[in-house]
């Protein structure tokens, strides 16, 4: 009787794990959104793809030689830090 029960149960208790687990995984962890303002365009613009540029570093991040920030009121900028 117990080996019929593990026997049904544990391949079902695998998959919901496995499921469970498979939706835990944060694959935008590193990539962080970033905002700059270019002239030429109306409005504060979003980097496409993201950044993975932090709060403080070295060297200001760019995209496409604008200065690159982390929130849409331009005044947090982010760097790379190598």
């Amino acid at each position: 009787m117990k080996t019929k029960f593990l026997k049904s149960v544990l391949p079902v208790f695998a998959m919901v794990l496995a499921a469970g687990l498979a939706f835990a995984n944060d694959s935008n962890a590193l990539n962080t959104t970033g905002y700059f303002d270019d002239p030429s365009i109306p409005g504060v613009q979003q980097v496409p793809g993201g950044t993975d540029c932090q709060m403080s570093g070295v060297i200001p991040c760019e995209y496409d030689g604008f200065q690159v920030y982390a929130d849409e009121d331009l005044l947090n900028p982010l760097h790379k830090n190598i």
